[in-house]
C-alpha cells in the first residue's frame, strides 16, 4: 500500500511540476516572444528533462525492484541468499537504480542552480558591485557540481561493488544509504543555495520598492531555505531509516527535486497568477483592478518611484517580475555605475 501510496505522488508531483514549468514558457513567450528567450530558459528545459528520468528511477526503484537495494542486510544473510534467486537480481538492479537516481537528482539541482545564477545576472546587470559576486556563481556552481561527482564515482572503488551483495561492499558502497555521498551533497547543497540568496537579498532588502513589493521579492528569492529544509530531511531520513527501508532516498529525493523545480520557476510564474486572480477578483466585484499607478510600471529597486515611472523605458535588461504584467521584468537600475 504504501507504495502504491508513493508511485501516485511520483506521477502527481511531476504532473505539477510539468504544469510549473508550462506556465513559465507561456508567460515568458506572452510577454517576450520566442527570440527572447534566455539561458536559463534552456536550463529548465534540459532540468525537467533530468527531473523526468530521476522520477522514472525512483518509479523503478519502489514498483519493479520492491525498494531493495544492497544494504539493511546481516554478514549471514548476504552468505545465505542465491546469486541466481529473485531477491538477488531485485536487490543488484534496485542498487544500480540508486546509482543512477543519485547522479540524475544531483544533476537536476544544479542545473536548478545554474537557473537562478543566469536569472541573477539578468537581476543584476548593471549593478558593478554585482559583477563579481555572479562571476562567483559560475566558478562556485560548476565547481561544486564536479566535486558532488567525484564523490559519487570515487566513494567506492572498485565502482561495480556498488552493486555488490556479498561479501558486504561496506557502508560507502551502499547506493541507498552512503553516508559519505548524502553528507557531502546536502552541506554542497546548503553552501551554494546560500550563497545564491546571497545575491539578491541584500539588494531587495535596501530597495526603495514598497513594502508589500518587497516582502513578495523577498519570500520569493528565500526559496532556498526550503530547499535547504528538504535537503537535511532528505539526508536525515536516508541515514536514520535508510537500513529499515532503502527506498527512503528515492522518496525524499524527488520531493526535494519537485520543490526546488516549482521555486526555481516561482518568479516567472507569480506575475501571470497574481494577474490572473485579480482579473477574476476584478470580473467579480464588477470594478476594474485598483492599480495605481506604480502597479502597473513597478519600481526599481535602486531608485524613487516618481523618477522609475518618468525613466521605465530605460535601455537596461528586464530582470525584476513586473506584478502586473504577465512574466514581464523590472530593471534593477538606473544608472550603470551603480
Amino acid at each position: 500500500e504504501e507504495a502504491n501510496r508513493f508511485i501516485r505522488e511520483v506521477w502527481g508531483l511531476q504532473g505539477a511540476a510539468y504544469l510549473v514549468v508550462g506556465l513559465r514558457y507561456f508567460s515568458r513567450i506572452h510577454s517576450m516572444g520566442w527570440r527572447k528567450l534566455a539561458w536559463d530558459d534552456a536550463l529548465m528545459f534540459l532540468a525537467i528533462l533530468v527531473y523526468t528520468a530521476e522520477s522514472v528511477m525512483a518509479y523503478l526503484v519502489v514498483a519493479y525492484w520492491k525498494g531493495l537495494a544492497n544494504n539493511a542486510m546481516t554478514d549471514e544473510q548476504r552468505a545465505a541468499l542465491d546469486p541466481n534467486s529473485e531477491e538477488h537480481m531485485l536487490r543488484v538492479n534496485g542498487s544500480k537504480t540508486h546509482v543512477v537516481g543519485l547522479l540524475l537528482y544531483t544533476t537536476l539541482l544544479w542545473l536548478l542552480k545554474g537557473c537562478w545564477a543566469v536569472y541573477y545576472a539578468r537581476l543584476t546587470d548593471g549593478v558593478h558591485r554585482m559583477k563579481l559576486l555572479i562571476k562567483g556563481a559560475y566558478v562556485t556552481m560548476p565547481l561544486t557540481y564536479v566535486a558532488c561527482l567525484l564523490v559519487a564515482f570515487l566513494k567506492c572503488i572498485p565502482f561495480h561493488h556498488q552493486w555488490q551483495i556479498n561479501p558486504s561492499p561496506g557502508s560507502d558502497c551502499m547506493p541507498a544509504i552512503s553516508t559519505l555521498q548524502t553528507i557531502f551533497v546536502m552541506i554542497m547543497n546548503t553552501i551554494t543555495d546560500f550563497y545564491l540568496m546571497a545575491i539578491p537579498l541584500p539588494m531587495v532588502w535596501k530597495s526603495n520598492l514598497p513594502f508589500r513589493k518587497k516582502l513578495v521579492l523577498l519570500i520569493m528569492f528565500s526559496g532556498g531555505l526550503l530547499e535547504m529544509t528538504f535537503g537535511i530531511l532528505r539526508a536525515t531520513s536516508i541515514l536514520t531509516l535508510g537500513d529499515i527501508d532503502p527506498a527512503q532516498s528515492g522518496y525524499w529525493s524527488v520531493r526535494e527535486s519537485f520543490v526546488s523545480v516549482v521555486l526555481t520557476n516561482m518568479p516567472m510564474v507569480y506575475p501571470l497568477v497574481k494577474n490572473f486572480f485579480e482579473k477574476g477578483l476584478s470580473s467579480i466585484g464588477g470594478s476594474k483592478n485598483r492599480t495605481n499607478a506604480a502597479d502597473s510600471h513597478g519600481y526599481r529597486l535602486s531608485s524613487n518611484p516618481g523618477k522609475d515611472r518618468k525613466t521605465h523605458n530605460s535601455k537596461h535588461p528586464l530582470s525584476i517580475p513586473n506584478e502586473t504584467r504577465w512574466g514581464s521584468e523590472e530593471n534593477i537600475v538606473d544608472n550603470k555605475n551603480v
